[in-house]
């Protein structure tokens, strides 16, 4: 009985300690995730209107044919994928479901840059073709992202590359969060234009090699903080559900502990009453 009691003791003082680092996980979590929303939320405003500026930039006097790198469909078949996951765990099926969508919709010979140890370790695993590797990313550093758009932009320019993709979790609510395959390169947009011409200095090509990468810089952007945030969302939802289920272990835990404890109590109460009532039956 006392060795059930110390185990008992034992498990509980474990979930214990378990749940106030669930619990802190949790806060960090919910923190990030409300710092990353507002990101999301004004980095997309910022996106939007650079994609109106540029469709504005479209209407300006075309080529006879189209020559410019970022708007032609490439001839070369090959494609590169972006890939964004995370650089830790715990963080429920997050990291899964965009490795199951990679699964089902990249092929393991297309180049690949990796965004996230969970997603880098993983593609090498499964023997994809992971040709750049960005991990250990928390805010996505401005150097680290021009050297980024850097290599995407001169392997598209160069023709290289015929298409740009990005996988990445798009953040609905803190309860949805979906894999998405989102195309960068070349552009596309399936909103209607008018015919209206409008001028463009010094010309409509240098104005769109301008406006392009950066569009294609807060896209990335975007992608990669709606992948944070979603990230965090996750997170926070497994270690509540992780914090509940502790809480309810532990009180299952209580109560054996208590009724061990009672146990052991009325056991020793009865060997006393059995000891004490042996000592008068052998002075009688």
């Amino acid at each position: 009985m006392p060795g059930q009691i110390s185990a008992i003791k034992k498990r509980l003082q474990s979930v214990n300690s378990t749940q106030k680092l669930t619990n802190a996980t949790e806060l960090v979590a919910t923190v990030k995730l409300q710092k990353y929303n507002i990101k999301t939320q004004l980095n997309e405003e910022y996106a939007k209107n650079l994609r109106r500026f540029i469709m504005h930039a479209l209407k300006g006097t075309p080529p006879e044919k189209e020559d410019n790198p970022y708007l032609v469909e490439h001839e070369i078949h090959n494609p590169l994928y972006i890939i964004i996951t995370s650089n830790s765990g715990l963080c429920g099926s997050y990291n899964l479901e965009v490795l199951k969508f990679v699964e089902e919709n990249v092929s393991k010979d297309v180049p690949i840059f990796a965004i996230g140890t969970i997603g880098y370790n993983w593609l090498m695993k499964n023997d994809y073709l992971v040709v750049k590797r960005y991990d250990e990313l928390e805010d996505l550093q401005p150097s680290i992202l021009n050297t980024l758009i850097d290599n995407i932009l001169t392997l598209f320019s160069k023709f290289e590359m015929n298409e740009i993709n990005v996988v990445y979790t798009k953040y609905v609510n803190t309860l949805t969060y979906t894999p998405t395959l989102m195309k960068l390169l070349p552009l596309h947009f399936e909103e209607d234009m008018d015919d209206e011409e409008i001028l463009l200095e010094p010309s409509r090509n240098e104005v769109l090699n301008e406006l392009i990468p950066m569009y294609v810089s807060s896209q990335i952007y975007v992608a990669f903080l709606e992948a944070k945030t979603s990230e965090n969302a996750a997170r926070r939802n497994a270690m509540n559900l992780a914090n509940k289920n502790a809480e309810k272990l532990i009180g299952e835990l209580r109560l054996n502990y208590n009724k061990a404890r009672q146990a052991a109590i009325t056991q020793e109460m009865n060997e006393i009453v059995a000891s004490v009532r042996k000592e008068r039956k052998e002075e009688s």
